[in-house]
């Protein structure tokens, strides 16, 4: 399969997964803590579809300070504009992956004991189970498709954040 397949294929499972997804509504489309214009404020009223890459640019390190809620509904937007725009949206592919990554033992026991106390697990927990199979086919096929760019951050995108989708 050549990387435009991939992405495409990839793209059609996370639109197919994240179809019904419920959008939150506008008064929980939120961010934690935030002063002046947010993501959320850009977000809200809009479909994951809606959203335009300079809104995505813009924000592109906000996306941490997301509600689990806003940020599985819009999710959707993050991988397809990473795998299809990364040059464009820059640091954004970096500030998602990390996002879907447990950062601790803490964080990955927290989500298997259903003890959603932190921040990682409760955002891991938001997800159905289809929408978790497209996140892990978007971590696979970024790993293929970028294994080449090294990321910001210092993950180990393969035995950290892959794996621990492919349990979730």
């Amino acid at each position: 399969m050549n990387a435009d397949e991939l992405r495409q294929q990839t793209a059609q499972q996370i639109e197919t997964a994240f179809a019904q997804t419920p959008y939150p509504g506008d008064d929980k489309v939120a961010v934690y803590a935030r002063y002046g214009h947010s993501l959320a404020d850009d977000l809200r009223g809009k479909h994951w579809r809606e959203v335009p890459l300079e809104v995505l640019y813009a924000h592109r390190w906000e996306i941490f300070l997301l509600t689990p809620e806003t940020f599985r509904f819009y999710s959707p937007v993050f991988m397809l504009a990473a795998l299809y725009h990364p040059n464009e949206v820059e640091s954004l592919s970096d500030n998602l992956i990390f996002s879907l990554t447990p950062q601790r033992e803490e964080h990955i026991h927290n989500y298997q004991a259903g003890e959603y106390n932190d921040y990682f697990s409760r955002r891991a927990a938001a997800y159905s189970a289809e929408e978790k199979a497209a996140v892990l086919a978007f971590l696979r096929a970024f790993a293929i498709l970028y294994a080449e760019v090294p990321l910001v951050y210092d993950i180990d995108l393969n035995r950290q954040t892959i794996a621990f989708w492919q349990r979730a």
